[in-house]
Formats: structure tokens, C-alpha cells, sequence
């Protein structure tokens, strides 16, 4: 089996539609279609999006397709551990005061589409008398 075929049998294993594979991976279409090596760089790539893959499977006969959950929660773990709780919570307040001064522009902005629109339905009238 081919490393693509090996992709191919990865994504009919997990449901994924080669047309989200490529969009995800920015991977042109049909590039799993053509040729038979991924290239170092490209499984790197793939590597990199999709966790549970197990690089060892790639290898003749080393290892079963996904890590096991072991190995996938201690990435989470080390990616959880990376962030910065504070950071999250100073940015979403930002991210909130933004939020509250584009709602009273809208409001704003709205008050004032009202009032043009009554100036038209007046100016309108005044033509028509």
C-alpha cells in the first residue's frame, strides 16, 4: 500500500471527504489521485493537522493508523498548559469593549437611517403638494 493509499484508507476510516482534505491541508486537488510518494514536507503537513495520525504507520509494517489516546491527550495537555489563562481573559474583555461600542454605533447609526428616511418621506410630500 502507497503512502497516499494509506491517507485515502485514513480518511475513509474517519469520514473525511478528500475535497475537505484538500481544503484543509492546502493540498491541490487530486494530489492524492496522482503519483504514489507524499514527499517528507507534504506528510509533515498532514502530520501537523490531523493529531490521532500515527507517523510510524507510514513505515512498513510499524504501527497501527492512530496514536493511541494516551499520546493524544498528552499533546492537549501540553497545549492547555501553554496557555495563558489571564491573556484570554484580559483579551476577551477587550474583544467585549469593542463589541458594546459596535453595537452603539449600530444603534446610532440606525437612529440616524430612521431619521433620513423620514426626511425622504417628507421631501417626497412636499414635492407631490
Amino acid at each position: 500500500m502507497t503512502d497516499k493509499q494509506k491517507i485515502l484508507e485514513y480518511l475513509k476510516y474517519k469520514g473525511i471527504s478528500k475535497n475537505k482534505f484538500y481544503i484543509k491541508t492546502g493540498l491541490s486537488v487530486g494530489f492524492l489521485d496522482s503519483g504514489k510518494s507524499l514527499g517528507v514536507d507534504k506528510l509533515r503537513d498532514i502530520l501537523d493537522i490531523y493529531h490521532d495520525l500515527n507517523p510510524a504507520w507510514f513505515l512498513p509494517g510499524d504501527g497501527p493508523m492512530l496514536k493511541y489516546n494516551d499520546e493524544l491527550n498528552e499533546k492537549e495537555e501540553q497545549y492547555i498548559r501553554s496557555i495563558n489563562i489571564a491573556d484570554l481573559i484580559e483579551r476577551i474583555g477587550e474583544l467585549s469593549v469593542q463589541l458594546g461600542a459596535q453595537i452603539n454605533e449600530n444603534k446610532h447609526l440606525h437612529e440616524t437611517n430612521q431619521r433620513l428616511l423620514a426626511q425622504i418621506d417628507d421631501l417626497k410630500k412636499e414635492k407631490h403638494d
